[in-house]
């Protein structure tokens, strides 16, 4: 008899315990996955910081901490980790009564684009372990890789193209009497222009920036459809890098840019366009905006980009193609543009395997092939 009421007496115990952990198991409890950081640089090594709370009298004998990541982004410690479209990774441990577990794991930015966790989650069970309660959690972190920046060759033959082209125009253009400023000097500055007083007080060569009576733009525009019936993308991230260092070295040598895309934003939908004036507070957000282009959407139509925003351009602008594809139907419109933009230039990344373009004669001269290594 005293055998079947401490039978009864731990059955009451055990169908209580699992209704008392069905019921609060999950109550306040806490998980956040996030970046430590919003904006990486590609290639840039980050943490991924795993914070569990359990704010609550009743301990939980074990707790799974499960998340979901962007394969792009690199785990150093593959540790509890599996591979599939995404990044799977589970950690487990005990939490006490108001305890809190933070966890940190080094991970590498390897490509280009805007990730966040699509899933974050806690799994635990009561004492007895004969049952699991599971809960998702809203997670808002969001990360930024920017587009890498390219250190080639064609960077310096660019801006040396660019330069030529705008300074002819530029000493005709410039107002000799009115002073915009003083900077460093630079390899292409005439020796007149150095500013000798403020050269000995900073100890560096300067020079006089003079104002100029028609501020001369460089206009970027990346065609981003898809070059091959395979859809691949690997050109289209060399494009979107070639542009963002581009900007990079136009920033630093003081001329206004503006760019255009037909790549649409990952979470707006729109076209990535920005026609502001470049400016060291606004080279961030552009690299931002080209950070975010999803190329897994199909781009829109590069014809009415290049009809909507060329003719805004002045006659002496620079313009600036960046275009893998070489068949579309751009190409007529291209050479309707270069009649009335003599300054247009069109670069053409693509592998050895890639066919020439083989341009028309009136843009051959201003057409130059980027040889990217690898292939498809």
């Amino acid at each position: 008899m005293e055998l079947i009421v401490l039978i009864g007496i731990l059955l009451a115990l055990f169908i209580a315990e699992i209704i008392y952990y069905r019921i609060h198991a999950l109550d306040n409890l806490h998980l956040k996955v996030e970046f430590s950081k919003n904006v990486a640089n590609f290639g840039e090594d980050i943490e991924l910081i795993e914070v569990a709370e359990n704010k609550k009298r009743l301990p939980l004998p074990f707790i799974i901490l499960k998340f979901e990541a962007p394969r792009e982004i690199k785990f150093y410690d593959m540790m509890n980790t599996s591979t599939s479209d995404l990044l799977y990774r589970e950690d487990m441990l005990t939490m006490k009564a108001f305890s809190k577990h933070t966890r940190r794991i080094k991970a590498q930015c390897t490509k280009r684009g805007y990730y966040v966790f699509p899933r974050v989650g806690i799994t635990t069970s009561d004492l007895l372990l004969t049952e699991r309660f599971t809960m998702d959690f809203n997670n808002e972190s969001h990360l930024v890789v920017l587009p890498e920046i390219l250190n080639t060759e064609l960077m310096q033959m660019l801006t040396s193209v660019t330069l030529s082209e705008l300074q002819c125009r530029r000493t005709l253009l410039t107002d000799p009497f009115t002073l915009a400023g003083i900077r460093e000097y630079g390899p292409n500055d005439p020796m007149n222009s150095i500013n000798w007083k403020a050269s000995a007080r900073t100890g560096e060569l300067m020079v006089n920036q003079n104002a100029s009576t028609c501020a001369q733009k460089v206009h970027i525009f990346i065609n981003l459809e898809y070059y091959n019936t395979k859809h691949s993308t690997s050109l289209l991230e060399k494009s979107i890098s070639l542009a963002y260092t581009y900007l990079i070295e136009l920033a630093e040598l003081g001329i206004p840019a503006s760019v255009y895309t037909n790549g649409l934003d990952v979470i707006s939908g729109a076209p990535v366009i920005s026609e502001t004036d470049l400016g060291s507070a606004t080279l961030d957000e552009r690299a931002i905006m080209l950070a975010r282009i999803d190329l897994k959407q199909p781009a829109g139509s590069f014809v009415e980009t290049l009809e909507k925003y060329i003719p805004a351009t002045e006659s002496d602008d620079f313009i600036l193609i960046i275009s893998p594809q070489f068949n579309g139907d751009f190409r007529p419109v291209l050479l309707d543009m270069k009649s009335r933009r003599p300054s247009l230039f069109w670069l053409m990344p693509g592998y050895k395997t890639t066919p020439d373009a083989s341009p028309e004669a009136e843009i051959a001269p201003s057409y130059m092939r980027w040889e990217v290594r690898g292939n498809d």
